[in-house]
């Protein structure tokens, strides 16, 4: 599966990612005023979240947020091979 970077735009709400991440992260998550923090394999990240406007496929309207990944730079691999991970849970229809 390719590395789709540190920021991306989903379409889900903040509910749906703090689900996501309590399914992947065994240890506590800190919700922030815009995301979460939490602790994989000892590297510490953030999930930065700000709305986006919402996808619309005729009146059904879906909402969306700017998702964006930050880590230590020396954690950067690490880091990574999670947020793949994170992103296979996080696919719909079988992909």
């Amino acid at each position: 599966m390719p590395f789709f970077g540190d920021s991306r735009v989903m379409a889900c709400d903040r509910r749906d990612m703090e689900r996501w991440l309590r399914e992947l992260v065994a240890g506590e998550i800190r919700v922030l005023p815009d995301g979460f923090e939490f602790a994989v394999e000892g590297v510490r990240m953030t999930v930065q979240l700000s709305d986006h406007a919402p996808r619309r496929v005729g009146l059904i309207a879906i909402p969306s947020l700017a998702v964006h990944f930050s880590y230590p730079p020396a954690a950067r691999q690490a880091a990574r091979a999670w947020i793949t991970r994170f992103d296979r849970h996080t696919q719909r229809g079988g992909g």
